[in-house]
């Protein structure tokens, strides 16, 4: 347990009877989702928004290939060289079978067939999406904070809330979740950066992370001197700070050992919330993944049986194994081209070797 860790205040939400915070959360999540839906409250573009950013990319990726780019809808595109054609439906691929789909699109099940090839996943507990009272349970006697999400059908963030501690949290959470499907994971939260491995044929082809907030421990300094020196004092009182130093038994007054990146923040700092974050990749790290990552990734890919995949998982330092602090997160088989393209560049290099594998061409 968390000694040094302060205990969250418990004020008047905390003290309304979980069940009913759980109602009202829901009703609440509810009408967030008819929001979104109506294009009235619409903080982010997912993926299937960004048509003709995809569009873009798969007609400058045809054109490297000296291939006929020809748009048959608004959505859906033709490539052709000679007799060979392949059709993209935006972020969509002829590749992977509706089975695989279905396979990767079950949270539970990629665990288990992950947990099955030797990957670490999160320690988490599955929940009917009523049952916010047995996940308190679950919850309060661990003593760590955690990350709840729809166990399945979901991606891009949706539905996910990061750095769950108190009972109100956990409501919400559960709500947030629960509008997207019966069933909700709810996983100990693990200290480090969101990474996608880009897998075509089982072949890695590409890596990106989403940067958090990351400090270098000199033996010397505890976390908040390392935070003051670094002038991020502002941090001191920013719950999902406190929450990623509560999942590695660490307060600010802790002081690390030096040697290992310490995550004490794996969102930006521009990211204020907690739920429905949507990843935005902004750093290429190919060259930095480990082997052994490569070949966990690799597994999951084959027990899937997936050609091609965006394997997401959780560390704080790609280039060691997961066994030392990292899981795997989900497997993307429609994983969005977009977050291995750079804006405004004249052809993808990732692209153009999708489309050739589509399209069968020689490089």
């Amino acid at each position: 347990m968390l000694d040094e860790a302060p205990a969250p205040r418990i004020g008047l939400v905390e003290r309304i009877p979980l069940r009913l915070r759980w109602f009202a959360e829901r009703a609440r999540a509810r009408a967030r989702q008819l929001l979104a839906a109506s294009g009235a409250r619409r903080r982010t573009s997912y993926v299937w928004q960004r048509v003709d950013e995809h569009r873009a990319v798969w007609e400058a990726a045809a054109d490297a290939l000296g291939a006929e780019f020809i748009p048959l809808s608004e959505r859906v595109w033709e490539v052709r060289v000679g007799d060979r054609r392949t059709r993209i439906a935006n972020d969509l691929l002829e590749l992977d079978d509706p089975a695989v789909l279905e396979i990767a699109g079950d949270k539970e099940l990629t665990y288990r067939l992950a947990s099955e090839a030797g990957v670490r996943t999160p320690d988490g507990v599955v929940f009917e999406r009523g049952q916010v009272e047995e996940a308190w349970r679950h919850v309060e006697a661990d003593g760590h904070p955690f990350v709840v999400k729809p166990a399945r059908g979901t991606s891009a963030g949706i539905g996910v809330t990061v750095g769950v501690r108190t009972r109100s949290q956990l409501a919400a959470a559960m709500a947030t979740a629960g509008i997207r499907g019966r069933r909700v994971i709810v996983e100990r939260l693990i200290a480090g950066e969101s990474c996608r491995l880009l897998f075509l044929d089982g072949e890695m082809i590409h890596a990106v992370r989403r940067r958090g907030v990351v400090l270098e421990p000199d033996g010397q300094r505890s976390v908040g001197a390392l935070l003051r020196d670094a002038g991020l004092e502002r941090l001191a009182d920013d719950s999902l700070t406190a929450a990623f130093l509560a999942a590695q038994d660490l307060t600010l007054e802790s002081m690390p050992p030096p040697g290992r990146r310490l995550v004490v923040r794996g969102l930006p700092l521009s990211e204020k919330r907690a739920d429905e974050v949507r990843t935005v990749y902004d750093e290429v790290i190919s060259g930095l993944v480990s082997p052994d990552l490569i070949a966990n990734g690799a597994w999951v890919v084959d027990a899937i049986g997936s050609s091609w995949a965006g394997v997401d998982i959780v560390t704080p330092d790609p280039s060691r194994p997961l066994s030392e602090g990292g899981a795997l997160l989900e497997v993307n088989t429609t994983p969005g081209i977009l977050h291995h393209c750079r804006p405004g560049a004249d052809a993808c290099d990732v692209a153009v070797r999708v489309l050739e594998r589509l399209l069968s061409v020689a490089a």
